[in-house]
């Protein structure tokens, strides 16, 4: 026994090491994916810090309420080298999921404030632990003396932190009637019962209160009881219950079809699990250069189990539509990567230096159409930002064609986000002002739509009114309608840069405009 509770830290510390090697061998072996390996990797590593820094919490309740329990001494000596590995796994998991899977700053800009809230909830729990961690060696818990117990006390607060961020994006807690979620409150109910045990026996002891059965453990009895028949009712229901960042996503969207007063009509993109999330990942040949032919490969992997997509819908005739802006909006490109040995690849040549914004737009099978962003930097001019002022003349000549847009005014994010309003596009020739009546089909509509956040970068991928593919040989126009719908969540107020292709004459026509949304 004196020999395990003088050398139980470097145990710890050994069995973390180990069991962390462990994973990464695991997974290395037995997937071939790299980013499967990440998405893995991220997941395990998550699981096992929270896992750790629980034991380490749960040793002072615990003897507490039952001070007979055995090995007290090798528990207590153990929970600062228990803390630090959990540290240890936290900061790993946080490095992948942020450098590997988010892509690092530069990935920030395409998050919405559910995961920007979730991102600063789990940032702010990492800054504790690294303070706790610093403070965890005994000269330090020297030099502190009785301030060291105060500032370990801060990892209650990392503790609630971790809790918001694992709800708001983990991949194990979007459905809370699984088996994880499940053991997760079973275990944090335990810990606040016992938590509870605790401070009623401070109060007791400071206060001389006389109940031997405190209100605070009432309270939290209550507390646990009414969550149990909440998870237990919301679990036999179709729909479970989710707390995941996309749970009111999917709420305004299903809002959005249920429009009494502005119907929504059965768009191809809509149909399927609107719960369904995915990733893509993004590889191209080293250090490419304006001008100089790029290959991009897109492979695409199920958010929450991390296993390779590769049967696809075509409500637009194609697979995967890939749309490229540069940083000032100036440059767009839709491309059609074409599906090879289980990922879709494109080859294509890009302008200038810049930061390019690619936007993946797919429907695997299943589910609803995917919009995920990704980005491609050439050169160092990646700073540049659009300088976009709303056009006041909304009829516009591009070439031979003369476009007018029609929209509400003011145009509102919050009634775009539900389809309550649309966008009418008007060709005419331009020399004649005549109505230009024979625009063909392209890609199963007879004009598509995208629009782009000017600060943000924000892709709306505007669906036409018509959900009717016309015949190949049909003729459209003059007019064009779209719809907005806020598939993912709420549309951001902004000005955004629109780039509306119709097909005439034998050629893609492209006519763009700038347009202000408001709240």
């Amino acid at each position: 026994m004196v020999f395990l509770i003088h050398h139980i830290r470097k145990i710890v510390y050994a069995s973390a090491f180990l069991w962390g090697l462990f994973l990464y061998c695991f997974v290395s072996f037995t997937i071939g994916s790299q980013q499967l390996q990440l998405i893995r990797l991220t997941e395990y590593f998550a699981l096992t810090a929270i896992s750790l820094l629980y034991i380490a919490v749960l040793a002072s309740p615990l003897y507490s309420a039952f001070p007979r329990l055995p090995y007290k001494p090798i528990y207590i000596r153990s929970r600062r080298s228990i803390g630090l590995s959990a540290f240890s796994f936290a900061l790993i998991h946080a490095s992948l999921a942020f450098f590997g899977l988010l892509g690092g700053f530069q990935g920030l800009a395409y998050l919405d404030a559910s995961y920007l809230k979730a991102i600063t909830f789990s940032f702010t729990a990492l800054v504790i632990l690294t303070c706790m961690a610093a403070t965890s060696f005994d000269i330090m818990v020297k030099k502190l003396g009785t301030r060291w117990k105060l500032l370990h006390r801060l990892v209650y607060i990392a503790a609630v932190l971790i809790t918001f961020h694992a709800l708001l994006l983990g991949t194990h807690f979007a459905n809370l009637s699984q088996t994880i979620p499940k053991i997760f409150f079973a275990l944090l109910s335990l810990l606040l019962f016992l938590e509870s045990l605790r401070f009623d026996k401070f109060l007791r002891e400071k206060f001389n209160f006389a109940p031997t059965f405190g209100l605070s453990s009432l309270l939290v009895i209550g507390l646990l009881v009414y969550s149990s028949f909440y998870f237990r009712s919301s679990s036999g229901e179709t729909s479970s219950t989710s707390l995941g960042a996309h749970a009111q996503h999917v709420q305004i969207a299903q809002q959005s079809a249920q429009q009494q007063s502005s119907p929504l009509p059965n768009l191809p993109g809509l149909t399927g699990d609107r719960n369904k999330r995915f990733t893509v990942s993004l590889t191209t040949s080293e250090n490419p250069t304006p001008e100089e032919p790029v290959t991009m490969h897109f492979k695409v992997y199920d958010a929450s189990t991390g296993n390779p997509v590769t049967v696809f819908l075509r409500p637009y005739q194609e697979a995967y539509h890939l749309i490229i802006v540069d940083q000032k909006l100036g440059y767009f490109s839709h491309l059609h990567p074409q599906q090879k040995n289980g990922e879709f690849v494109i080859t294509t040549t890009l302008p200038v230096e810049s930061t390019y914004h690619l936007y993946s737009d797919f429907q695997p099978l299943g589910a609803i159409d995917q919009q995920i962003a990704t980005s491609l930097t050439l050169g160092d001019k990646t700073n540049d930002k659009p300088n976009l002022t709303p056009d006041k003349n909304l009829t516009k000549t591009f070439g031979d064609y003369s476009v007018t847009l029609t929209s509400p005014t003011p145009l509102s994010a919050s009634k775009m986000s539900v389809g309550q309003q649309k966008l009418k596009f008007t060709v005419k020739d331009a020399k004649s002002g005549q109505p230009v009546t024979d625009i063909k089909p392209y890609l199963g509509a007879f004009g598509h739509l995208v629009m782009i956040n000017s600060k943000t970068y924000d892709y709306l991928h505007v669906h036409p009114t018509s959900t009717t593919p016309p015949p190949p040989n049909a003729n459209g126009g003059p007019d064009i309608e779209f719809i907005p719908i806020g598939i993912y969540g709420p549309f951001k107020e902004g000005v955004y840069q629109a780039y509306f292709q119709f097909n005439h004459s034998g050629k893609i026509n492209l006519a763009t405009f700038v347009v202000n949304v408001e709240k």
